[in-house]
């Protein structure tokens, strides 16, 4: 075994592969059948924050018990002997954003509504069970399959998810409080009312951030493009979409 390579419960982990916000995620893979996985462990400084420990947590719980054929699938979670939470996931390394930019950007129009497809059917089944995603972007949509004609994708990600009190099918989950102004989500892809009211969206607001995405995917660039977030802010909110690719 390597000396950078440690274990956890029945896996073996090796080299840091990506860096998001909050966590890192490692390579690994059981150490009796050999199948790979991504360990996704949360960074130390972010353990002090209750709401960030809080978010990963539930996560962590909605991936193992939510499955569909399009969702990241989650393998098992827990704490480390330090007590930094993780969680073990199923091995896809690509996202669409790397795919994307491998490919050239645009898309033909049958990626398109095959990648569309798959995230709307997952998308729907969170609805379904009582979350609202709130951070769909190419960067948390993973690939599943990349062949000719063919891509087959997982979104991955819930860590800005929200529970809809009303219509949870979910056991409960930790209370994450975000405070009323808090913008959660990526702006290149925020519903209007998102950019207002983050911690009241609904469904609705997936749906417009699938909206920018096919937009991305048909159009190999984004709606709205600027520099600053007023007034990337006010194209979203204000301004229709360009019709012309």
């Amino acid at each position: 075994m390597s000396p950078t390579e440690w274990h956890i419960r029945d896996y073996v982990i090796g080299r840091r592969v990506a860096g998001g916000a909050t966590s890192d995620v490692y390579s690994g893979h059981h150490a009796a059948t050999g199948e790979p996985v991504a360990v996704k462990v949360l960074g130390s400084k972010h353990c002090l924050h209750v709401e960030v420990v809080a978010r990963f947590l539930n996560e962590a719980q909605a991936l193992q018990e939510l499955r569909h054929p399009h969702l990241v699938k989650a393998l098992g979670s827990g704490l480390l002997p330090e007590g930094r939470p993780f969680m073990i996931l199923e091995w896809l390394p690509v996202d669409l954003h790397q795919a994307l930019s491998r490919a050239g950007g645009r898309r033909p129009l049958q990626h398109c509504a095959q990648i569309i497809r798959q995230l709307a059917d997952a998308l729907a089944m969170l609805h379904s069970r009582g979350l609202v995603h709130r951070d769909l972007k190419p960067a948390n949509v993973l690939m599943a399959r990349q062949q000719p004609g063919v891509w087959d994708v997982k979104l991955a990600d819930l860590g800005l998810a929200k529970r809809l009190a009303d219509n949870s099918s979910l056991p409960s989950a930790l209370p994450v409080s975000t405070a009323g102004n808090a913008l959660l989500g990526t702006w290149d892809y925020m519903a209007p009312e998102q950019w207002i009211r983050s911690k009241s969206v609904d469904s609705k607001a997936d749906v417009y951030s699938l909206g920018v995405l096919w937009f991305h995917l048909l159009a190999g660039r984004l709606p709205f493009i600027a520099g600053e977030q007023k007034d990337l802010m006010c194209q979203h909110l204000l301004e229709p979409p360009p019709m012309q690719l």
